[in-house]
């Protein structure tokens, strides 16, 4: 009999008490890799948004740490293109605002001349003609979530705009997405003459320094305006940001109450094998055997549980992204990384917990632990 069978025939004596304290983590390392996954997912679908629009610099303006930007003036846009090596800019509006039964929908308002419509591949319809019609373009995944086509009638907010056509986007947010004229949001918002961004596109062959000494000058002519690369943009967002650091919470959580259970339970195992414990001792176990022993018997059900509560995680970012309410609005990013983070947690898991279990059992005395009943 080797040693990792010992191991694993301790676990299996209680398998009640090892298959409670699996769950325990399981359900904890679920949490973990749920909440990243859309955390990741989140930063993920805006930095595909900003490199789908082929935009360099994302003009912004910094208040508070509200998750959606302050508007400000879209005159700005003349002034921001009299700056060396800037080639094009293109203001936009976006609000989460209310679309019938879908209690929030992100919505753009672009610039119909702008250089944002090259990216959109349109499946039907056609695009908005102008500020005279009351008209919005879906995505495929928000027509298919508010069950619209063509043709048909959607209340925005207050308005009633036909949808003239849905598109296809590289990116997964604006996919989930309605897209209007500039103007029509800025009346339906009350934000008439202002925008919360201006993509900027650079001329061909600009220099990564140019590109940092046209950021300065933006920060230093437009006070609170700040010029963000298209990968800082989703960085600095409040809302992602918190998202992270909720992933993080919940993580710190299930590794202080995991390892609280993996404790118990292997606690509760050294307290009933103290004669085996003193036996062991007196054939001539080493005591660092004993606590190797020990620690892995948590480590390996630890690493069970971390196994199951990955398959679960995965399980409940796949429910979120059918769920009515979050459909289109979630997007879990899962691979390698998150599943390496997840092993690492419930590893951690098991060392913290059976530490204590480990050090108490190799303190023992052989002729104490051999009279113990």
């Amino acid at each position: 009999m080797n040693f990792l069978t010992v191991v694993l025939k301790n676990l299996l004596r209680r398998r009640a008490r090892s298959l409670l304290t699996l769950l325990g983590i399981a359900i904890g390392i679920a949490a973990v890799v749920a909440l990243t996954s859309v955390a990741w997912g989140f930063e993920k679908s805006w930095e595909r948004t900003y490199a789908a629009r082929d935009t360099d610099l994302i003009v912004t303006k910094i208040t508070s740490q509200s998750p959606m930007p302050a508007p400000f003036a879209e005159t700005r846009k003349a002034e921001i293109l009299s700056l060396p090596r800037v080639e094009q800019a293109t203001g936009l509006l976006s609000d989460l605002v209310s679309i019938e039964e879908a209690p929030a929908v992100l919505v753009f308002g672009w610039e119909l001349d702008g250089f944002l419509w090259e990216h959109l591949s349109l499946v039907e319809g056609r695009w908005p003609a102008g500020d005279g019609e009351n008209s919005v373009v879906l995505g495929v995944v928000a027509a298919d979530v508010l069950k619209k086509s063509v043709g048909s009638t959607v209340t925005i907010e207050t308005g009633d705009f036909v949808v003239c056509g849905t598109f296809d986007s590289g990116a997964f947010v604006e996919n989930g997405a309605a897209i209007m004229a500039l103007p029509q949001l800025q009346r339906i918002t009350e934000n008439e003459g202002k925008v919360t961004f201006l993509n900027v596109r650079l001329a061909p062959g600009t220099t990564p320094g140019e590109a940092e000494a046209v950021r300065a000058m933006i920060r230093e002519r437009f006070p609170g305006m700040r010029a963000f690369a298209a990968g800082e943009v989703a960085q600095n967002n409040t809302a992602i940001q918190a998202a992270k650091a909720m992933s993080w919470a919940t993580s710190l959580l299930a590794l202080v109450v995991g390892a609280v259970g993996v404790m118990n339970t292997v606690l509760m195992s050294v307290f009933e094998r103290t004669h085996e414990i003193g036996i062991l001792l007196a054939i001539g176990w080493k005591r660092s055997r004993i606590v190797r022993l020990i620690l892995y018997e948590s480590m390996a059900l630890s690493f069970l549980g971390g196994a199951a509560g990955i398959g679960l995680g995965v399980l409940a970012v796949a429910l979120l992204q059918l769920a009515p309410l979050t459909r289109g609005k979630v997007e879990g990013e899962i691979g390698p990384a998150l599943f390496a983070l997840a092993l690492a947690i419930a590893l951690a898991l098991g060392v913290l917990g059976g530490l204590y279990p480990a050090y108490r059992s190799s303190r023992m005395h052989p002729s104490e632990a051999l009279r113990y009943e």
